[in-house]
């Protein structure tokens, strides 16, 4: 355990870390340590009576084990009991084992059932004798009930207990109805794009689309999208391809398509949005997949994630990139989300933002 790095090192499938192998006459330390500290709460308890299992026959290691001193008699007197019927118990026979094979022979030091005094302390134990036990017994539930009956003959308890009863539920039910009820609705800016009506934007729409055929689907979409997400924005084509290599294999993305994302972010280096974007980077004005949140005026909160955001003379620029299978169809819907972004950009900073859809 390391508490300052907040780690913890454990067995796993029958396979043990290194470190917990170099550290292991530490780590028992450590368990004798909890399993004493265990120990003493579970002792230290009892008020009247300490009920504790043992075994007559030989002292067992175990979190149990540093008890045996205050529980075992020396070995010279386990069988001989200061009285084989201590008070409050009945008389006790000679063996403190259950079931002993036929013919098997007491082991020197087996304890003896009757009272004992313990090795260490000036308290005294009883060894029970397990014969005398009356096992496996069931509780009789029909009698129990059947006196709860007698003591309540008259119903005013349980006609209390029931009225008592129907105000719990009742109550249940309201802290359920109100606790089902969110405090907060939340939803993602993409949620919120799609949900709401046509409506006039300001949002505009760049391209840097591809000179020819090349790879589509899901996986091209997000292999393009971290690519962008990662790469320096003053980035050479080495670099670019170093990034979408590292990427597609992450993806499992086939040479094509890293070679695709390759040529799609470098075409969209060179755009002037992103070289003005690069210029405001180096005066660390450019945010680059950054969270935002934005609560609306009919309380619902919108968050996201933008993908690039930076700020020079014409105030906040907002881009989202989109390939052009995501974008197919869904144009109106994506410019309400960049517009969103822009909105919770400008609310935060109190500087004009636009938005700009970027195909990429």
């Amino acid at each position: 355990m390391d508490a300052e790095r907040e780690l913890c090192a454990l067995k796993l499938a029958g396979c043990l870390p290194p470190e917990l192998v170099a550290h292991a006459a530490e780590e028992m330390a450590r368990e004798r340590e909890e399993a004493a500290r265990v120990l003493y709460v579970a002792a230290t308890r009892a008020r009247d009576l300490l009920v504790v299992t043992a075994v007559g026959d030989e002292r067992h290691d175990g979190w149990l084990g540093a008890l045996s001193p205050a529980l075992y008699p020396p070995p010279e007197r386990s069988r001989d009991p200061e009285t084989q019927q201590p008070p409050g118990c009945p008389p006790f026979g000679m063996d403190s084992v259950a079931v002993r094979p036929p013919g098997t022979l007491r082991p020197a030091g087996s304890v003896m059932p009757g009272l004992h005094r313990p090795e260490a302390g000036s308290h005294r134990v009883v060894w029970w004798d397990p014969a005398v036990l009356k096992r496996d017994v069931q509780e009789s539930v029909g009698l129990v009930q059947h006196r709860l009956l007698e003591a309540d003959a008259s119903g005013a308890r349980s006609e209390e207990g029931i009225r008592q009863h129907a105000e719990w539920q009742a109550e249940r039910t309201r802290v359920r109805e109100a606790a089902s009820q969110p405090s907060l609705r939340v939803v993602t800016a993409t949620e919120q794009a799609a949900s709401v009506g046509d409506e006039e934007l300001s949002v505009a729409v760049e391209s840097v689309g591809p000179d020819g055929a090349r790879p589509h689907g899901k996986r091209f979409g997000t292999l393009v999208h971290a690519v962008l997400a990662r790469v320096d924005l003053d980035a050479d084509r080495p670099g670019v391809e170093t990034v979408a290599a590292l990427e597609g294999r992450l993806l499992g993305a086939t040479r094509e398509e890293i070679a695709a994302a390759s040529e799609s972010v470098e075409r969209a280096l060179a755009h002037p949005l992103l070289r003005r974007a690069a210029v405001a980077a180096r005066a660390g004005r450019c945010r680059r997949e950054t969270p935002v949140a934005m609560r609306l005026p009919d309380g619902v909160l919108v968050e996201g994630v933008v993908d690039a955001a930076f700020r020079d003379g014409d105030g906040w620029t907002v881009l989202d990139f989109k390939t052009d299978v995501e974008i197919t169809g869904r144009v109106e819907e994506y410019k309400r989300q960049v517009a969103l972004y822009a909105q919770a950009i400008e609310r935060a900073t109190g500087v004009a933002a636009r938005g700009v859809l970027l195909r990429v």
